[in-house]
């Protein structure tokens, strides 16, 4: 059975019993009322009357009591004198028919007359006499009457008013437990949320309220959880891509490397010459070392858990200086030309991976600086510009330089020694510190220009 129609039936019952219950009270209790609050009006009335008539003259007595009993129509007066006749009401002057007080209320009839008040009082000559005043019971039992006659229709127009309203209160109230079914429905299809307006103040709105407030909430989250899961299937991805190239940068040169070394085992052909072919496996090795080394440190590099290290305020131009040192054999070789401005900057950060940093970013400028170029390197407290001649990078080759491995002259990048990780690694580092920075063709197009922007804890001595 549905809510709704439950609903419907406990409610009708509910109504159909109040009502019933309610009529029975009413025709017990109405006539209770009513005789008692009649009872209690005759008493203070006659108790009035009683107060006027008391040390009046007999003929005066008379006449009060019976305009009262003309005024008020409910009660019946009887007045005795000490020898027990009736002075009032007025009898014939007949001893055989002077009626007692019993008489007159089997005359009346029992059920009719109920006594109420029974006192003395006194004319105004002294006599003592008894009134006995009683009062008419037939309107309590029209009362009784007349509502046994109209309680069928008054309970047939309350059902059928109770069963109309029973069933706008099921409606009523299932509609919005249907409404929430509908919602939970939508909630386990993960539906779209769509304009869902909550009137009332009751415990349902409360709960529609929560429920709504729910199903958003799980979207939320159900969202979130899909970015997080697509940038976990990125990262897992990107980790199987490097490994992937990891493993054929360090196989393709140990392959080369068994080559050279089953031709001098063989002692064959030009491989005869092994002073010269040790010189080349030992520089495939240290190319490889550095290989492991680069990949060792990114791996500890993306794991921040494992990796932590302290910031310290130190000179960068200081730094500079011992850094620069390392590549004037290289410049001479190649007879480059260094330009150097640097002013004396103080910095807040990691001083090994900023060495690390400029070692990787001098090292590629001279690497890939072309012969009797220039270099040119101006560092100031808002940023620090590398330049090297050499040819620009087309935007295509610019967007994927910062990637492991990648190479835009693959060919010279092996033969002089590079890794293809250096770059990768200064990217990292430069966004663990918080250091912006942009790669970019010099303005006039002879050349490229790295840029680092220092936002905070930097500082120019002058």
């Amino acid at each position: 059975m549905k809510t709704r129609t439950k609903t419907f039936i406990f409610t009708s019952v509910v109504i159909s019993v109040g009502i019933t219950f309610s009529f029975a009270l009413l025709y017990y209790f109405l006539p209770l009322v009513y005789e008692s609050d009649k009872r209690a009006s005759a008493i203070k009335s006659s108790n009035e009357v009683i107060e006027k008539i008391d040390n009046q003259p007999i003929e005066k007595i008379q006449e009060v009591v019976s305009n009262e009993e003309a005024r008020q129509g409910a009660t019946t007066w009887f007045i005795e004198d000490s020898k027990n006749q009736f002075i009032y009401p007025f009898f014939v002057e007949d001893n055989n028919k002077n009626l007692r007080d019993n008489d007159m209320l089997v005359i009346a009839s029992a059920d009719s007359i109920v006594p109420i008040i029974s006192t003395t009082i006194k004319d105004s000559q002294g006599k003592k006499y008894t009134v006995k005043v009683s009062m008419f019971s037939e309107p309590i039992m029209a009362v009784k009457a007349t509502l046994l006659k109209i309680y069928p229709y008054i309970l047939g127009l309350s059902f059928l008013v109770g069963g109309i309203g029973a069933y706008i209160y099921s409606y009523w109230a299932t509609r919005r437990v249907n409404r929430i079914s509908n919602r939970t429905k939508n909630m386990v299809m993960l539906a779209e949320p769509t304009d869902y307006v909550v009137k009332g103040k009751d415990e349902i709105s409360e709960l529609e309220n929560n429920i709504q407030f729910l199903y958003l909430s799980l979207l939320d989250n159900i969202q979130s959880l899909n970015l997080e899961l697509e940038k976990s299937n990125a990262v897992e991805h990107s980790k199987s891509e490097f490994m992937r190239i990891a493993s054929h940068e360090l196989k393709t040169p140990i392959t080369a490397m068994l080559g050279i070394i089953e031709g001098m085992i063989l002692n064959v052909g030009r491989f005869k010459d092994r002073d010269y072919y040790l010189k080349v496996c030992k520089e495939i090795l240290e190319s490889q070392s550095q290989l492991v080394q680069d990949v060792l440190f990114i791996s500890k590099l993306e794991s921040p858990e494992k990796f932590e290290t302290s910031n310290e305020v130190f000179s960068l131009t200081e730094l500079f200086n011992e850094t620069l040192d390392l590549f004037e054999l290289m410049s001479v070789q190649k007879e480059l030309t260094f330009e150097v401005k640097l002013e004396e900057v103080m910095i807040d950060c990691n001083r090994e991976e900023m060495k690390r940093v400029i070692t990787n970013l001098l090292s590629n400028a001279v690497k890939y600086t072309k012969k009797g170029g220039v270099v040119t390197i101006l560092l100031t407290s808002r940023s620090l510009v590398i330049e090297n001649q050499c040819t620009p990078l087309e935007q295509e080759e610019v967007d994927k330089i910062f990637l492991p491995f990648y190479r835009p002259d693959y060919a010279r990048a092996r033969k002089d020694g590079g890794t293809g990780l250096g770059l990768y690694i200064v990217s990292k580092l430069l966004l663990k510190n918080d250091i912006a920075f942009t790669f970019e063709p010099m303005e006039n197009k002879t050349g490229m220009k790295f840029t680092l922007t220092f936002s905070s804890g930097v500082k120019s001595i002058e």
